[in-house]
């Protein structure tokens, strides 16, 4: 058939269909490990105390610097559906990984299948999946972030305003994807570095102009997001001003940046490296990259290369890292620092690179690496699902309990409000035996006092009205509470004055 005579839908399907056998190995990669770490998130409704906030809505938006998000409810609305919600986010985060595959020039069939796995089933993934109700939001960003890189290797003006554009709108929804790009860009110089091909000065130009994108891009967020406050009425909320407004100098946020990338090798900081077998393997293969860097810049006997090489190696854990420069480090979590796959993807490019006599070797040791950390990670997401599924369990028939004897409370009727003063988590089980304290989601407070009324509404079925902050306080300072036994022993839920009160430890 003359492809001139073919409608719209028909060349869309064949361009679709070519991009497809083109990328087939990482995506059907990715789909596949994202099933395997990932189903059981998906085909079930788990909780942490965000999402049970959150069932209708994606959490503060244009008050975070988040207008894109409030905006993506045009495309994802304001459910948090988890098997919709989760496939969305594998489709974008495969797509992304085809991207930055085609971007570095990464050929090798093994490799392409290995980097798809990684990061798919990379800890910061989990952790976003336990905030379902942004996830595929947040892959629309990470997609966004990865068109960034696409659009500006290619070069030309056209294609540089593209990916600043694709930079503002990945920025808009979630900042800290900006490492992202930053890091890729690091990555594309490590390539140039490792080829030989390009004069170091060349490189250093090139690096320069996608500094001075993405500081454009930046500039032009925030000066969206000045007119989106304008516009609403509304301004940063107390949390962003808090955790941007740091008082640490630039010189130790750079040193806190490197500092926590030592720790994830050292500690498995934020559970980036999901298991000891995992540490262990992290640290050969930063040696062997190490090595092989060293190798393939030796053997071009270009000694500004070479140097070149090294400085770009020391500048990624810090592109890796940058959202330290722009936020406290309290505020950093495993979400945030998605970026640390650019590692895998260093190590791929290491090993395009290396000499004929040792690269088929190489291959084989570090295939075999990353099978293992593919599977700790894969581990680590099951688990993790598994502890907020008995979390839930544990809450589920905790609070019901409490809501049989609410109702049984003497002077229990329509116009009855509920005062629960204190904390659960002497009473709930939490899976101690995976510690998640430092993972945003299956974190030690799956229920909290600002989700409990949620909980209570939306998955317990019971809709009554809880006292306000100041109404506790009030009940809290009077006798009769204090003589109140603790929660689930006999007086421990009591009727003072208009409130049904449950005293817990």
């Amino acid at each position: 058939m003359d492809k001139s005579e073919l409608s719209l839908s028909e060349k869309l399907y064949f361009r679709l269909k070519s991009l497809y056998l083109a990328n087939r190995l990482p995506f059907i990669s990715a789909m596949l490990a994202g099933f395997a770490a990932h189903m059981f998130m998906f085909t079930n409704k788990l909780v942490n105390h965000d999402d049970i906030e959150a069932l209708f809505y994606k959490g503060a938006t244009v008050t975070s610097g988040r207008w894109g998000l409030e905006l993506s409810k045009l495309l994802f609305p304001d459910w948090s559906m988890p098997w919709i919600y989760g496939l969305l986010t594998l489709l974008f985060i495969a797509l992304s990984v085809c991207i930055f595959l085609r971007v570095l020039d990464i050929s090798s069939s093994v490799l392409q299948i290995l980097l798809a796995a990684l990061t798919v089933s990379f800890p910061s993934l989990t952790g976003t999946f336990c905030f379902m109700f942004t996830s595929a939001a947040y892959g629309l960003a990470f997609f966004l972030s990865a068109l960034c890189v696409w659009f500006f290797a290619r070069g030309g003006l056209k294609n540089c305003a593209a990916a600043a554009l694709a930079l503002i709108l990945c920025l808009s929804i979630y900042q800290a994807y900006v490492a992202i790009s930053a890091s890729f860009f690091v990555l594309l110089m490590v390539r140039d570095c490792l080829e030989g091909e390009k004069s170091p000065w060349q490189i250093v130009l090139w690096g320069l102009k996608a500094l001075g994108m993405m500081a454009v891009s930046l500039a032009a967020y925030f000066a969206v997001s000045l007119l989106v406050f304008k516009f609403t009425g509304m301004e940063f909320n107390s949390y962003v001003l808090e955790n941007v407004n740091s008082s640490a100098s630039i010189p130790g946020k750079i040193r806190l940046a490197y500092q926590n990338f030592i720790d994830i090798f050292s500690f498995r900081n934020y559970y980036i490296i999901s298991s000891e077998a995992s540490r262990i393997v992290h640290l050969i293969l930063a040696a062997l990259v190490l090595l092989g860097a060293a190798l393939t810049a030796g053997r071009k006997r270009k000694p500004l290369n070479w140097a070149l090489l090294a400085l770009l190696l020391l500048l990624l854990p810090l592109s890796i890292n940058c959202m330290y420069l722009m936020m406290s480090a309290q505020s950093i979590h495993t979400l945030v620092l998605y970026s640390f796959i650019c590692v895998y993807f260093l190590a791929a490019l290491v090993l395009e690179k290396l000499g004929p006599s040792v690269r088929r070797p190489a291959k084989d040791v570090s295939a075999l690496l990353l099978c293992l950390v593919i599977g700790s990670n894969i581990y680590f997401a099951n688990m993790c699902y598994l502890k907020m599924h008995l979390q839930y369990e544990a809450a589920d028939s905790f609070y019901v309990s409490m809501i049989a004897q609410i109702k049984e409370t003497e002077g229990f009727d329509e116009n009855s409000r509920l005062a629960i003063i204190g904390q659960q988590d002497n009473l709930l089980y939490y899976a101690p035996q995976l510690d998640t304290s430092l993972l945003l989601g299956p974190s030690y407070d799956l229920i909290n006092i600002y989700s409990r009324e949620s909980l209570f509404r939306q998955y317990l079925g019971f809709d009554i009205e809880f006292a306000g902050e100041e109404e506790l306080e009030a009940i809290s300072a009077t006798p009769e509470f204090e003589q109140m036994a603790e929660y689930p022993y006999y007086g421990s839920v009591k009727m003072i004055g208009d409130y049904i009160v449950v005293k817990l430890g």
